[in-house]
């Protein structure tokens, strides 16, 4: 017999969940739904301590229960749905998944005025915040930021960008695809984020485009040996909340969440990603068997006029943008100015 997917009978399920967590003694229960493992570092360095510190910032008013793994629903295209359905209170979404909702946010994954994520993370999170962005009225955000860098890693000797030519690389959103278009390879959907390290061994595809914080724990590493360091692309991410249980909150679960969200969580988000892609880099670098390949001027100048272009395109798609842009460039040289009279170190 084969079993069909109810939104009705989940969301009965998750109502009776939740009924029975809020009679426990524990305050008011919210389900964190991530579609990511949680050997991730995001999960492990950055969401389960958030989700822990909010609930003890509460006083006992709320606790935050993290379901890693895709445990309440795999699907990255309905954490959006599952949220505004309250089958989950929280959850962690690739803007990319439901462009038509974010229309604004594949700015965010153009690496042309900044290629620091946390400059790029901080600078959405403003513009958010400021009321410069649209499509966020409907759910609460908590969290707007940028993974580091998308680089290659790649199944074949690489020297310049003529090597991309006729190449398989496996893309994920429209930017990433004009990108490699435009360097002659071609563009492979389709591949999740589970299947990259099965479809680089089988041959299926000759490299990926993934962020060096990630290439470990999907075993990207394992299946390739070669490693350009150029910023392709940024991957915008939200973590956001459903907006009437934030409403409906009490006062002090509320204000556990604000004081620990917002600039807090996308630092601890972001830090944690830098962390680790360093030390995956370091690793890659220091390891005989790999080519890790440093893009000299020439190659960063050929990327930084597609760059450019992309952005050109994306400014022209909206007279909005143009507006977006400018605040852009006075909030960017805010968070610079901020970091120059920062003490050393501190992010």
């Amino acid at each position: 017999m084969i079993k069909t997917f109810s939104p009705i009978k989940a969301l009965i399920g998750a109502a009776v969940f939740a009924a029975a967590m809020l009679g426990d003694g524990r305050g008011e229960v919210l389900r964190f739904g991530v579609t990511v493992p949680a050997r991730t570092v995001t999960v492990r360095a950055a969401m389960q301590p958030w989700a822990d510190e909010v609930s003890a910032a509460s006083d006992g008013a709320l606790e935050i229960e993290l379901y890693p793994g895709g445990s309440l629903g795999r699907s990255g295209k309905l954490q959006y749905w599952m949220l505004k359905q309250g089958i989950l209170d929280i959850t962690w979404m690739l803007p990319s998944n439901t462009p038509n909702l974010f229309p604004s946010t594949d700015f965010f994954e153009i690496p042309l005025k900044t290629s620091d994520p946390m400059e790029m993370s901080l600078a959405f999170w403003r513009l958010y915040e400021r009321g410069y962005l649209k499509g966020f009225d409907d759910i609460k955000p908590l969290a707007l930021y940028v993974s580091p860098p998308y680089r290659f890693h790649l199944r074949f000797a690489y020297e310049d960008n003529a090597s991309l030519k006729g190449k398989k690389i496996r893309a994920v959103t429209y930017l990433q695809a004009r990108m490699l278009e435009e360097a002659g390879a071609t563009p492979v959907g389709g591949v999740t984020t589970t299947q990259v390290a099965e479809s680089l061994s089988r041959g299926l595809i000759d490299g990926a485009l993934f962020s060096w914080h990630g290439v470990k724990p999907v075993g990207i590493m394992r299946a390739t040996d070669v490693h350009v360091d150029q910023a392709i692309t940024f991957a915008p991410a939200i973590i956001a909340m459903n907006r009437d249980v934030y409403e409906a909150l009490s006062p002090k679960a509320r204000a556990a969440i604000d004081a620990l969200s917002g600039e807090p969580l996308i630092r601890r988000m972001v830090n944690a990603m830098n962390g680790a892609a360093a030390a995956a880099m370091d690793e890659a670098r220091r390891d005989p068997q790999r080519q890790f390949v440093e893009a000299d001027a020439a190659e960063a100048a050929i990327w930084r006029e597609r760059f450019a272009a992309a952005a050109e395109d994306w400014r022209a798609r909206s007279p909005d943008h143009d507006v977006l842009i400018a605040r852009f460039d006075e909030i960017l040289a805010e968070i610079r100015a901020e970091a120059d009279a920062a003490p050393d170190g501190v992010r």
